[in-house]
């Protein structure tokens, strides 16, 4: 397999796709303790930005379904 090859692979693995959002998601845990916390929301958001539909993310998260995160990741409809 060819060096290109692998490369296209690796970019469409979507378990690939899947440590880097939870390396993401240890960055932002780790974070200095002089800066905010991590909550479910700030999570949820960077699991997106990592490309995770938000089933993975509710998955992640320990939530039932999608639903569930979704009013972390979609802002309210002003009426």
């Amino acid at each position: 397999m060819s060096k290109k090859q692998s490369k296209e692979k690796t970019a469409n693995d979507p378990i690939a796709s899947r440590l880097d959002a939870l390396i993401r998601l240890f960055i932002e845990v780790n974070k200095p303790k002089g800066e905010e916390k991590l909550n479910e929301a700030t999570a949820a958001r960077i699991l997106k930005s990592a490309g995770l539909t938000p089933t993975e993310i509710a998955k992640i998260l320990g939530k039932k379904s999608a639903t569930d995160v979704s009013a972390y990741l979609y802002p309210k409809k002003k009426e």
